[in-house]
């Protein structure tokens, strides 16, 4: 079985509160069984895989406990752009951030980017243009002792 195939499976389950009540502590433990036997022998960018269900291993939820708290789980498994799990995203993001060549090159451009939005003067503008005095300054009346002088 693939890999998003298991984890999308899965995270329909969880992604529902309808569904959540029905999902079992069967459930969960089929889940961590796949992850715990799935095969690496014909994927690529293993580490990847690897360090995925490692993450998920840590949240694994008490199965002993009547009622176990997924919340967690819920959102490890959400869908996430810095977390793909479909293969050519998995290729892309091994471009953009693993790779030594690519990923300076990347994240450089990322920050000039943010850097633009950041001081962009259209912003600005509208910051100016939301604040007003009267919800900025509280009026204290002065004594008559600090009068000017």
């Amino acid at each position: 079985m693939k890999f998003h195939t298991i984890i999308s499976e899965f995270r329909n389950k969880l992604g529902s509160s309808e569904k959540l009540n029905k999902t079992t502590t069967a459930d969960i433990g089929e889940f961590y069984d796949t992850l715990n036997n799935f095969n690496f022998s014909f994927i690529l960018f293993s580490k990847y895989h690897r360090k995925y269900i490692a993450n998920l291993m840590r949240l694994k939820p008490d199965l002993e406990d009547s009622n176990p708290d997924l919340t967690l789980l819920r959102l490890a498994l959400a869908e996430n752009a810095w977390k793909p799990t479909t293969s050519f995203a998995i290729f892309i993001h091994h471009i953009k951030y693993e790779n030594k060549i690519t990923s300076k090159l990347f994240i450089a451009y990322q920050k000039k980017q943010n850097r633009k939005k950041l001081n962009a003067p259209a912003v600005k503008l509208i910051e100016v243009k939301n604040t007003k005095k009267s919800e900025n300054w509280t009026r204290v009346p002065m004594p008559k002792h600090y009068s000017e002088k």
